[in-house]
């Protein structure tokens, strides 16, 4: 008996996590995860290729990348502040793209919908476009097509 209920339970179990699993917004986090990831790579890359080799001449202390500073306990303060650039690069990037894609999703919601529904002319209730009667005062309208 105890084989049995185990066994069930187990089967239950994964059939749970499978649905966990398989939902859209796990999946949705997981993509969401790699491709983060995978810009952070990107920008530290940008950081380091780039940007600072720029601004290591301006930056330099006797000779050194301002990566390798540190302070006299040992503390990598250069390191620190790279990384803090990196974070801000990401930001700026991160604030940008939300940025475009709240000024796209505001064009979209600045259309008005499509009208539904008219008024009748006789008692002013709101009837569907295609409707011929009115449903308060039963009085004959000329039908509209919805418009799609």
């Amino acid at each position: 008996m105890a084989v049995g209920r185990s066994r069930r339970a187990a089967t239950g179990f994964i059939r749970d996590f499978q649905e966990f699993a398989l939902k859209g917004n796990v999946i949705d986090l997981a993509i969401a995860v790699v491709i983060g990831a995978a810009f952070g790579r990107i920008v530290t890359a940008f950081t380091e290729d780039i940007i600072m080799p720029l601004l290591n001449p301006l930056l330099a202390v006797t000779g050194k990348e301002w990566r390798e500073w540190t302070i006299p306990p040992g503390v990598r303060i250069g390191d620190f502040l790279g990384t803090v650039l990196d974070f801000l690069i990401v930001a700026l990037a991160l604030y940008l793209a939300i940025r475009a894609i709240a000024r796209f999703k505001r064009k979209e919601e600045m259309a008005p919908p499509a009208p539904t529904e008219k008024e009748c002319p006789y008692c002013l209730e709101k009837v569907p476009l295609a409707a011929t009667r009115c449903r308060a005062c039963t009085s004959e309208l000329k039908p509209e097509a919805p418009v799609v």
